[in-house]
C-alpha cells in the first residue's frame, strides 16, 4: 500500500469522490483531494467521502510538500499509537488471563482437598478443565477399581477403553485438537484444545498439565482418608461394641452381688432354723449366731468397698467409651 494518495476530482470514467469511497472501503491511508473547484459543497463532499485535506489549484508545491509531509507523519503517529495500544490490550488480556487461570487452579486445589474418594477428586479435575472452556475425559486408577469420568456424561465403553489405552502415548501427546496427559494414576484426554499454533495453546497445556499432577499427587491424599475414615468406622464399631459389653458386666457385676447377698441372708436363716434339732442351748445358739453375724457383716463390708470401687471404676470406663462423649462419630479430618 502506497503511504498517501493525491487524488483529482475531475477523472475520466471515475471522478474522485466516487474514487475515494471505494479506496476506503479497504484502507484508511490518507487522501490528499485536488481541485480546481472553489465551491464549499464541493469541498464538503470531499471531507464526507473519506478524504483527508484538500489542495486549491493551481498547486503551490511548498504547500503540497507540507500537507503530504503531515498528513504521512500523522498516519505514522496514529499506526503507532494504534499499535501501541494494541501492546496494550495484549499485556492487560495475558494478564487477566494468567489471573483467572490461577484462579481456576487455586478453585481445584481447595476443592480436591476435601475430596474423599477418586469419583469426587475426578469430578473436580473434569470442572476445573471444563472452567478453562474445554472437554475432557479423565480416568483415575484406584487401588481397587478405576473410575472414568467425562464432561459430558456417563463414559462409553469405547470412551474408557480408549482412556485405558492413552497410558502407551506418553507424558504428554497432543495431535491436532487432542491432548493427552498421563500419569501413573491419572490420565485425561482434552478432545478441543485450541489449534497448535494459537498463543493460547502453551498455556493451556501447561496448566492442563499442572491439574493432572496435582490430581495425582492427591490420589494418595484420598487413598489416605478413605483407609483412615475405614479405621474410623472400625474403631467406632469396637468402641461401641465395647460400651454395650462394659455395661452389660456391670449389670452382670451388680446382679451377683444382689444374688450373694441374698444367699448369705438364706444361709443364716437356715443355720437359725436348725437350732431345733440339734439340741443346743440358749446360750450355745446365740454364740453361734453372734459369731454367724460377725462373719457375714465382714462379708457384706467386703462386698459393699469393693462394690463402690467396681462402680467407680466401671463408671470411668463407661465414660470413656460413651459414644455421646465421643460426639456420635469419629473425624479424622
Amino acid at each position: 500500500m502506497p503511504d498517501l494518495v493525491l487524488l483529482d476530482v475531475n477523472m475520466p470514467e471515475m471522478d474522485g469522490y466516487e474514487t475515494c469511497k471505494k479506496l476506503r472501503e479497504f484502507t484508511d491511508i490518507p487522501i490528499i483531494f485536488v481541485t480546481a473547484s472553489e465551491s464549499l459543497d464541493e469541498h464538503m463532499k470531499a471531507f464526507d467521502v473519506g478524504g483527508d485535506d484538500l489542495i486549491l489549484k493551481p498547486v503551490v508545491r511548498e504547500i503540497l510538500l507540507r500537507k503530504v509531509a503531515l498528513a504521512i507523519h500523522l498516519k505514522n503517529e496514529k499506526l503507532k499509537l494504534t499499535n501501541e495500544k494494541n501492546s496494550l490490550q495484549s499485556v492487560a488480556m495475558n494478564f487477566l488471563s494468567a489471573v483467572g487461570e490461577s484462579g481456576v487452579l487455586r478453585k481445584f486445589m481447595q476443592a480436591s482437598l476435601n475430596s474423599s474418594t477418586p469419583k469426587e477428586l475426578g469430578t473436580q479435575l473434569v470442572a476445573a478443565i471444563k472452567d478453562f472452556g474445554l472437554d475432557s475425559s479423565v480416568l483415575i486408577r484406584g487401588k481397587e477399581e478405576p473410575t472414568f469420568l467425562t464432561s459430558h456424561g456417563e463414559p462409553s465403553e469405547i470412551e474408557k477403553s480408549i482412556l485405558d489405552q492413552s497410558k502407551c502415548m506418553g507424558r504428554i501427546f497432543q495431535y491436532k485438537q487432542r491432548l493427552v496427559v498421563n500419569y501413573d494414576r491419572v490420565s485425561v484426554i482434552v478432545t478441543n484444545m485450541p489449534p497448535e499454533n494459537s498463543e493460547q495453546t502453551g498455556r493451556i497445556l501447561d496448566n492442563i498439565a499442572m491439574l493432572v499432577e496435582m490430581t495425582e499427587t492427591l490420589c494418595d491424599n484420598v487413598e489416605l482418608r478413605q483407609s483412615s475414615n475405614s479405621r474410623a468406622e472400625h474403631m467406632q464399631v469396637a468402641l461401641q461394641t465395647a460400651y454395650n459389653e462394659t455395661e452389660t458386666l456391670d449389670v452382670m457385676r451388680h446382679n451377683a452381688q444382689v444374688d450373694l447377698r441374698l444367699m448369705l441372708q438364706e444361709l443364716v436363716d437356715n443355720i437359725e432354723k436348725t437350732y431345733a434339732w440339734l439340741g443346743t442351748s440358749r446360750t450355745q445358739e446365740d454364740s453361734i449366731s453372734k459369731t454367724m453375724y460377725v462373719s457375714v457383716e465382714k462379708i457384706l463390708n467386703i462386698l459393699e468397698t469393693s462394690g463402690d470401687l467396681y462402680d467407680k471404676g466401671f463408671e470411668r470406663i463407661l465414660s470413656a467409651l460413651r459414644p455421646d462423649d465421643l460426639g456420635g462419630e469419629i473425624h479424622l479430618f
